[in-house]
């Protein structure tokens, strides 16, 4: 296929930016999967840091890259100082690595290609999900439909 120089880095600084968004947000996602390894209460602590990243990354626009930035979200989640220094180094582990490759991996089995993107285990079987619109049909598959 020839490309002309504009597609050529059209395409090169669309690569480009989306590899800064990976970058951008690696950090991050290891300092969740670090909290979600860490956690004893079922997904509570998940989801308030989460928020807490979300909030620093589109509400605010502040960084989410930085040990400080982590720390912050992390504080601000309910974690302790000692809590956070500890998940802040387990994030860098290489347990941790393999955990987000692992689940990477998983998401890109099942054609993982936006959020929330939520695969439900039904009967053995995985039935795969996207949108916040679905909640009602998923409730559905899994029988807890009223």
């Amino acid at each position: 296929m020839y490309l002309s120089n504009e597609s050529h880095l059209f395409y090169s600084l669309f690569f480009l930016l989306l590899s800064i968004a990976f970058i951008d947000t690696l950090n991050a996602m290891r300092f969740v999967t670090a909290v979600a390894e860490k956690e004893k209460e079922g997904g509570v602590l998940v989801e308030r840091v989460s928020r807490e990243l979300w909030k620093r990354k589109w509400r605010t626009h502040q960084d989410i890259t930085q040990p400080a930035s982590l720390t912050e979200a992390g504080l601000k989640a309910g974690l302790s100082d000692n809590v956070v220094e500890e998940i802040l180094t387990l994030s860098i582990s290489q347990p941790i690595r393999d955990k987000l490759k692992s689940v990477t991996q998983e998401a890109l089995k099942h054609k993982c290609f936006d959020f929330p993107f939520i695969v439900c285990h039904v009967n053995g079987k995985a039935k795969v999900f996207f949108g916040s619109d679905r909640f009602e049909l998923m409730a559905y598959f899994i029988g807890n439909y009223n």
